[in-house]
């Protein structure tokens, strides 16, 4: 480590060139208040199967860029101990990749993601914020709150049937951008909380309110109503503990005509809520209004599968095809052991997740992880630390109940700026000299390249699948316009794989229907689907192999005790699209 000094003045701070925080912050601001926001029809799922996560890629792979680029132009590394804690922990995270059990394939998109978080941890330590920079970031998270709560008022209040976003009105649970109610509810009790927060760090002059204090004071009014109608329980309890965690530092912190004001605010958007119930005829759904939830049975089946495998797991990127396999034997050794619930990519808790794939090692390194930011927030200023838990409660809740960085990519871009600003606000920073830097230089200037050429092409790609899986009749020539097959592998090979079959059931011809038998075949091994071993016993019995067809056909029911298939000489292809996450 070596640190310069000129005349009491630090060089790094002093600057051998001027730092690029305004491009840096120009990158978050394009990503929170445009690319989060881009809408383009799809046929769901997670990831890059959503269209606003591959569009804001673009900018956050820029963001990521600019931050390293801060290392070649200084020269010079700032760090803090937590970076190096982070670090550990994602190459023990990555370690079970190598194990012989894991594949690669399936594994890597959720790894390169966990990497490039750390790499805009670090990016966002290379630059000397000033107070108002620091919060500017935080503002940028609470203006996309408000833009995707005026979508939700208007998915909820203004769209009707037969709309152009394809929203649900009947069902009407205001998702946002974000197609999944819950991911919508912890976006905007994130927003709540952050809310308040912000609000007791502006001083009241002479008695007078701001603008940006009525923007703060309005948000519970804009969001409150919106997650009592989202009717979802993540986001229930996580605005309301997240409420409560911050309640003290209001009372510490804030003016007592600010706190007052804000807790008003927070029951007039309950009153709304109220209101809209009274008037509308809304009511909860009766199933939201109970505990009762299927994560009761496969969070506590993934645990099992950890306690069976604990120390290198079922192999990184197998849990689907490793829980519905270990669940069926379960089920069929005890009929009392519940069956394993179809195309359950993820349990719904992180740490199951990577415990039930990976083993000890990668659980140890969460664990560890949560340790050090919670130390981190033990550290901060007396009277803070509960707000600071409070700020992470909705996102770290629902990481515990469902998948939301795999959902949405801002929340994982939120979470990651949490923990800077904790650990900005304590941290000691070490420097050291760089000499070396080809490397990172190299990454500067492929990642954004790379990135946008990827997911310009995936967001294409996604367009002509959906042309495809909409058009009656289906027009081959959409599947023909894939140009990015690796970004939407699934969901390409079943469509192509399908329309093959369809050809040769209808043409009767042998070899089209071999080629999809030889490809199911392999693809049951990582991708096992219902629809999948349907369309295979088809397969078979137009091939006139009865007792193979007979064979898949009690491979499925083990697989799926609760589904009810077609016997082999009234199958016909399955032409629904398999259940996705």
């Amino acid at each position: 480590m070596t640190v310069l000094y000129v005349k009491g003045t630090n060089l790094a701070e002093k600057g051998i060139s001027k730092p690029m925080i305004k491009p840096f912050l120009v990158s978050l601001g394009i990503l929170f208040l445009l690319a989060m926001h881009y809408f383009q029809h799809n046929p769901g799922g997670s990831g890059l199967e959503l269209s606003f996560n591959a569009m804001s890629w673009i900018p956050f792979s820029f963001a990521i860029a600019f931050g390293l680029l801060e290392i070649c132009r200084q020269r010079i590394w700032r760090y803090s101990r937590l970076t190096i804690v982070l670090t550990i922990c994602c190459v023990l995270l990555t370690l079970p990749m190598f194990y012989p059990n894991a594949d690669i394939g399936q594994s890597l998109p959720r790894l390169l993601g966990l990497w490039a978080g750390l790499l805009f941890f670090v990016g966002l330590q290379q630059f000397s914020f000033n107070h108002k920079q620091r919060q500017r970031m935080l503002w940028f998270v609470l203006a996309a709150v408000w833009l995707q709560a005026i979508l939700g008022w208007v998915q909820f209040m203004l769209l009707e049937p037969g709309n152009p976003m394809g929203y649900d009105t009947l069902a009407n649970r205001p998702y946002g951008i974000f197609q999944q109610p819950n991911v919508m509810a912890s976006f905007l009790a994130t927003g709540l909380v952050l809310s308040g927060y912000l609000l007791a760090r502006i001083p009241m002059y002479r008695g007078k309110w701001s603008w940006q204090q009525c923007f703060l004071l309005l948000t519970p009014v804009i969001t409150l109503p919106l997650l009592v109608v989202l009717s979802s329980r993540t986001g229930w309890l996580g605005a309301t503990v997240g409420t409560l965690l911050l309640l003290p530092y209001l009372r510490h912190f804030a003016a007592k005509a600010q706190w007052r004001m804000w807790l008003l605010m927070i029951t007039l958007g309950l009153s709304l809520s109220w209101h809209i119930n009274s008037t509308t005829g809304w009511s909860p759904q009766e199933n939201r209004l109970s505990l009762v939830s299927a994560r009761a049975m496969h969070i506590p089946q993934a645990v099992n599968m950890f306690l069976s495998q604990p120390l290198t797991g079922y192999g990184y990127g197998t849990f689907e095809v490793s829980y519905i396999t270990q669940t069926a034997k379960w089920h069929h050794d005890n009929p009392d052991n519940p069956a394993g619930m179809a195309a359950l990519t993820h349990p719904h808790n992180e740490l199951a997740l990577w415990a039930a794939e990976g083993g000890i090692i990668p659980l140890l390194a969460l664990l560890a992880a949560a340790a050090a930011v919670f130390l981190k927030i033990k550290k901060a200023r007396e009277g803070t630390q509960l707000a600071l838990i409070g700020l992470f409660f909705p996102l770290v809740l629902h990481s515990q109940l469902e998948y939301p960085f795999y959902h949405s990519l801002v929340h994982w871009v939120i979470f990651i700026l949490l923990i800077y600003w904790v650990d900005n606000l304590t941290a000691k920073y070490y420097k050291q000299n760089m000499r070396y830097i080809l490397s990172i230089r190299a990454l500067v200037l492929t990642l954004p390249l790379i990135t946008t050429g990827f997911m310009a092409t995936t967001l294409y790609s996604g367009a002509q699948l959906t042309q495809y899986e909409t058009s009656r009749p289906a027009n081959v020539d959409y599947l023909l316009r894939v140009n990015n097959p690796w970004a939407w592998q699934n969901r390409f090979e079943w469509d192509l794989h399908l329309t093959q079959l369809q050809l040769g059931v209808a043409s009767d011809n042998p070899t089209l229907i071999q080629e999809y038998i030889n490809w199911a075949q392999q693809k049951a091994k990582r991708w096992p689907r219902p629809e999948l071993y349907q369309n295979l016993v088809t397969a078979y019995y137009q091939l006139g192999q009865h007792n193979r067809a007979e064979q898949i056909l009690d491979e499925a029911q083990y697989l799926y005790p609760g589904r009810t298939f077609s016997s082999p000489d009234a199958a016909s292809p399955q032409s629904d699209k398999p259940e996705m996450p």
